[in-house]
């Protein structure tokens, strides 16, 4: 039973519309929601983490992100650095572009709503992906970990703030069109508990969610699951490119040329040339030349929906 909660609301997501409606989202949290709580602003990128972790300690541990999926993944970074991932809760409160993984869990739209289901109580123990890309960081998430052609679009949408006028998936996709033109493929060996895959890698993702960026990357991952899915799509050109993103818009690429779909509990992925590797939309290394992506199942408890 939570005896606290804080809600952690990042002013920039949805290209600075969660900062102008916060005010009037936090009156109806004061007539609504029954748990004491309190609410921090948390100004930049990355400080989602120290926030979080600020709460922890003040003790709370009812823990809501306000924002999209870079957002929730920091709050997340922040509970997994605490080590009391045990007796602390995670909510949501919708207010991103996209957040692919509220969609997976069926997660409600409306404020009233979503207040209903955190105060509901009902929790579920959700597994989390654990990356470590050697030499630079540690990173883990609930959605989707990315290596590749995604990793490059996730650079412009988080770092860069490409785009941030377009307030839906469309977004991802003129900025998927614009890195495919600039795009080079990245020699690698990819070792999964299934197999090894050696060649030019495109697009590698592994994660327990099914969607990243609106795109239905892993259509066989088990949100609750123990393993990881995983996808290296190896060798594309860049027309082959463009028609990859149509298929992978469906979730259509099982049994698609040079396209491996698979679960693990643990992918090594090694190159000879530098990564940039981002996680849940957050890029988080860029040197790297080893990067190991480990299932952590059962380990945090979220709001269930139903």
């Amino acid at each position: 039973m939570v005896s606290q909660a804080m809600f952690i609301v990042n002013p920039e997501s949805r290209g600075g519309e969660t900062g102008k409606t916060w005010d009037k989202k936090l009156q109806t949290i004061k007539k609504r929601f029954f748990i004491p709580f309190d609410h921090v602003i948390a100004q930049g990128r990355g400080t989602g983490i120290s926030t979080t972790l600020e709460a922890i300690a003040d003790g709370y541990d009812l823990l809501i992100p306000v924002g999209g999926e870079g957002t929730v993944n920091e709050v997340v970074n922040g509970i997994y650095h605490s080590g009391k991932a045990e007796s602390l809760t995670l909510g949501f409160i919708r207010s991103g572009t996209v957040n692919d993984y509220l969609k997976v869990i069926g997660w409600p739209h409306a404020l009233e709503e979503q207040l209903d289901a955190i105060m509901s109580g009902k929790t579920r123990k959700t597994p989390i992906t654990h990356v470590e890309a050697f030499g630079e960081a540690t990173r883990v998430g609930l959605n989707v970990a990315d290596i590749g052609i995604g990793t490059s679009i996730s650079y412009d949408a988080s770092v860069k703030r490409s785009l941030t006028w377009i307030k839906s998936g469309l977004r991802y996709t003129l900025l998927a069109l614009k890195a495919i033109t600039k795009w080079k493929n990245i020699p690698c060996t990819i070792k999964t508990d299934e197999e090894t895959i050696e060649g030019n890698l495109t697009l590698f993702m592994a994660g327990f969610s099914k969607e990243s960026g609106a795109y239905k990357v892993l259509p066989h991952a088990e949100v609750w699951g123990e393993k990881l899915a995983y996808m290296a799509a190896m060798g594309f050109s860049k027309p082959s490119m463009l028609r990859l993103m149509g298929v992978l818009k469906k979730g259509e690429h099982e049994g698609y040329k040079n396209v491996h779909l698979g679960h693990s509990e643990k992918i090594e992925l090694d190159s000879d040339v530098p990564l940039m590797v981002e996680m849940d939309g957050e890029v988080f290394a860029y040197q790297t030349q080893k990067v190991t992506v480990t299932a952590l199942p059962n380990y945090l408890n979220v709001i269930s929906p139903s």
